[in-house]
């Protein structure tokens, strides 16, 4: 390196000199070597706060820096370059004594200056981050004896040298390695934690682990989580503490670690919260004790409300928590045993590979956590080509693991299948075929599954409707289990959407049809209705049914969206319920509903009845001419055939647009990007009309495509047009006067995005998707559309939205007054894209 080389004390202050050169531009160079070497002169921290010149070059060594900047340093310090100023730091990192380390963070956190996320790193963090930078060059001089020198115990004798800010100096050493905001990512620094050493000092100091871990965002108290594995006798009360987190996803480590102590201690540790913490964060813990000899009476024992030992107190249990914890004893002592009839044997796997790799599992000795990779994440992906999961779990249980079913079950929520989507959103009838034998014989968890939740273990994650989802599968068992009967029945006379899903598990059955009759006089209002309903299902004489959309309330549903089938008004229940989860009050929900529109849109799976195609040909009648826009009698600038509407192809009411009840609608677009307004419009061919193939040659440069020939291949390629009923929210922003009148549009936008099932790439009617916040095209066509005339935004609808081109949408919108008159030729074409 062109920096100093020689031994010693000198080399010491050479490096730290050459670490330091930028600084000679700003004439602040003398003071800050001479304070780190020798520690005089503290006052030049408070002129590198200043962020003098070529202070950005030591804050940011990482970052981007004009070449000026460094030739000016060059110029000052010949030879000198960002590369070699990094082997001058690992000289430093490792050689330094503690108190020149420590004054060398202070100058560190000095020129950089910027407040964290949470406060201001401390000096200790800046320092421990360079060095786990510098020190994961696994290759670069010097990197490995970093890597030997520095461990917890280092931090901490530096930390208390320097007088670190932090109760401790174990504290303060525990802050920095653990910390992480946008500009201190946590991984390197947590090396050192993971370490023998570092387990060593974990080990030794619990109690300022558990109190730092409380301050972290959840993303690093999962860390902590994963940390404290390695030791889990010693961090058995921290590990608890997690094990009832508000992170879905830190419970799920901590109970991770917790499962390699000895059942007893795990109840010992566990059985304190069940007074305490809050019950929504209780299921995943009682399920732990559930599965543990003995967990079951540390249940029992609190529902008693005796003083047991480590129970936390004595008294009665809130009505939410005595319910939480008489299921958990329900299943244990009653849904356990059972087992469901007409239980098959375990179906193992024709495909020779995954035979092959299921019986290699087999002898693979028991691993450590839920997550596992390796081998059992790899043969997890390949959940399609098992026909019986429990062949699967019977790998598990050969390791000797004692949780293969609910690991077995929890795969549900935890991979992902069909186009990246978590296997239990996206579950079908046949797709359940391979996992009700699973939980025929375990009643247990089918009834875990049945108090629904989301699944996720992360907030970013794809929620998942786990009621929905075993209700899917139970629907495939043989006869409906008897000891399930009784809730599957009150799921069944409730309003949401999952009492349709229950009673179709029921079927016929002679008890549920007794309860039944008996809520129609006996029930409350609701109950009534959804018994008149389901009697009416069943084809019981006598019994009216209740009007269409009752679930949601009188009057809350739009008539237009009232008939819609029920599968497709439960994305509007799940809505609500998620809404009212968020805050948002009842009526303004309700309000909001209001809004709904229905439409027709692209299943997820492409299925439904054809309503059109894609493409060519485009079918004229003779005397018409070819769409397009007209400049003169010599030049017409053709528009490209997108989609052919079969309009008595969809049943009436599918849409609240007044379109034609048949004949044939023909929807064109030269998809280019040059403006968000398009050349294109629409054709309406009435029934009956004699037509004919005509060539078009509209002349553009498609948006990603070579050509129109090259999209118009592509669109014929997909083929038919085939849609399903579905219902729409607002999901543009709003104006004024609208967001007035629902101050709570923003969640409830947000709770709507949520709503995905991967379909939708075609939709006729409802409200405009919304892209990037660019506005509503439908409303903003008031301001695009044809000059003659005049129209308000409001009286603009979409008729239809394609999401056909990458990161874009197309819109073909008209106002009301021209559909009734069948003005097609007024229809307005945009394309919101951000390519």
């Amino acid at each position: 390196m062109a920096g100093p080389d020689a031994d010693g004390a000198s080399a010491l202050v050479a490096a730290v000199g050459y670490c330091l050169a930028p600084l000679k531009v700003s004439q602040v160079f003398d003071p800050a070597v001479e304070y780190v070497v020798h520690g005089s002169g503290p006052g030049v921290l408070e002129r590198l706060r200043e962020r003098p010149e070529g202070t950005k070059l030591i804050a940011e060594p990482e970052g981007y820096h004009p070449k000026e900047q460094a030739a000016a340093v060059a110029d000052l310090h010949p030879g000198w370059t960002r590369q070699d100023a990094d082997a001058a730091l690992r000289t430093v990192y490792r050689t330094a004594p503690v108190d020149v380390l420590a004054r060398f963070g202070q100058v560190l956190h000095a020129v950089f200056a910027r407040a964290g996320q949470d406060g201001e790193p401390s000096w200790l963090l800046m320092l421990a981050h360079d060095v786990a930078r510098l020190s994961s060059a696994k290759d670069a001089a010097g990197a490995a004896d970093v890597r030997l020198r520095w461990s917890p115990d280092v931090v901490a004798e530096i930390a208390r040298t320097g007088g670190a800010p932090g109760r401790s100096a174990e504290h303060a050493t525990l802050s920095a390695l653990l910390y992480g905001d946008h500009h201190h990512g946590v991984n390197a620094r947590r090396e050192m934690l993971e370490s023998d050493a570092g387990a060593a000092f974990l080990a030794r100091h619990t109690d300022a682990l558990a109190e730092v871990a409380r301050g972290l965002d959840l993303y690093l108290r999962r860390q902590v989580a994963a940390l404290c594995e390695r030791g889990p006798q010693a961090h058995a009360d921290l590990l608890a503490e997690l094990a009832v987190d508000a992170d879905a996803g830190v419970r799920v480590e901590a109970l991770a670690a917790l499962s390699r102590l000895d059942g007893p201690r795990q109840i010992e540790v566990l059985r304190r919260h069940l007074r305490t913490a809050p019950p929504d964060r209780l299921p995943d813990t009682l399920a732990r004790l559930a599965g543990l000899d003995g967990g079951v009476v540390a249940i029992e024992e609190t529902l008693a409300g005796g003083e047991a030992e480590g129970d936390g107190g004595v008294g009665p249990l809130d009505p939410d928590r005595e319910r939480l914890l008489r299921r958990v004893v329900v299943r244990v002592r009653v849904l356990r045993p059972a087992q469901a009839d007409s239980v098959p044997p375990v179906v193992l796997p024709q495909d020779a590979k995954v035979a092959e790799e299921l019986r290699a599992l087999h002898a693979l000795p028991p691993v450590s956590r839920p997550g596992d990779w390796g081998p059992w994440h790899s043969i997890g992906n390949q959940l399609a080509r098992i026909p019986d999961v429990r062949a699967l779990r019977d790998a598990r249980r050969a390791t000797g693991r004692a949780d293969a079913d609910r690991w077995a079950a929890e795969l549900l929520v935890t991979r992902t299948g069909r186009r990246g989507r978590k296997l239990g959103a996206v579950l079908t009838p046949e797709d359940a075929e391979s996992w009700w034998p699973l939980f025929a014989e375990r009643l247990d968890l089918a009834d875990e599954y049945l108090d629904g939740g989301d699944g996720k273990r992360h907030p970013d994650e794809e929620a998942v409707d786990t009621r929905a989802m075993i209700l899917t599968i139970l629907a495939r068992f043989p006869a409906v289990p008897e000891p399930l009967v009784p809730r599957l029945t009150s799921f069944a006379l409730a309003a949401d959407r999952h009492r349709l899903a229950a009673r179709r598990v029921l079927g016929d059955h002679p008890g549920a049809r007794a309860a039944a009759r008996a809520a129609l006089s006996d029930g409350d209002a609701t109950t009534r209705s959804s018994a008149a309903e389901w009697l009416v299902e069943l084809g019981e004489p006598g019994v009216v049914g209740p009007e269409p959309g009752w679930d949601f309330g009188p009057g809350v549903l739009p008539a237009s969206v009232r008939n819609l089938p029920p599968s497709t008004l439960s994305w509007l229940d799940r809505f609500r319920e998620r809404a009212l989860d968020r805050g948002v009050p009842a009526d303004d929900v309700d309000r909001w509903l209001g809004l709904a529109r229905p439409t027709l849109r692209t299943a997820p799976d492409r299925g439904g009845p054809v309503v059109g195609r894609l493409g060519s040909p485009l079918m004229l009648p003779p005397d018409a001419p070819t769409p397009g826009t007209v400049y003169g009698p010599d030049r017409t600038d053709e528009y490209q055939l997108i989609a052919t509407l079969d309009l008595a192809a969809m049943a009436p009411g599918a849409t609240d647009l007044a379109l034609p009840p048949d004949g044939h609608l023909l929807l064109f677009a030269n998809v280019e990007l040059e403006d968000e307004l398009l050349a294109g419009g629409a054709v309406y061919v009435p029934a009956g009309t004699p037509v004919e193939e005509r060539e078009a040659s509209p002349a553009y440069e498609p948006y990603e495509y070579d050509s129109p020939e090259d999209l118009d291949e592509a669109l014929r390629h997909t083929g038919d047009l085939r849609l399903v009923p579905g219902v729409s929210l607002p999901s543009c922003p709003l104006d004024a006067e609208a967001g007035a009148e629902h101050p709570h549009a923003e969640t409830l936008q947000a709770v709507w995005s949520e709503q995905s099932d991967g379909g939708g790439e075609w939709e006729l009617g409802g409200h405009a998707y919304d892209f990037d916040g660019y506005g509503d095209p439908a409303s903003g066509s008031a301001f695009q559309g044809p000059g003659e005339g005049w129209s308000r935004p409001e009286d603009w609808v979409v008729l239809a939205q394609w999401v056909g081109v990458p990161m874009g949408i197309l819109y073909w919108t008209i106002t009301r007054q021209d559909l009734e008159v069948r003005r097609f030729d007024r229809v307005v074409v945009q394309m919101y894209a951000n390519p």
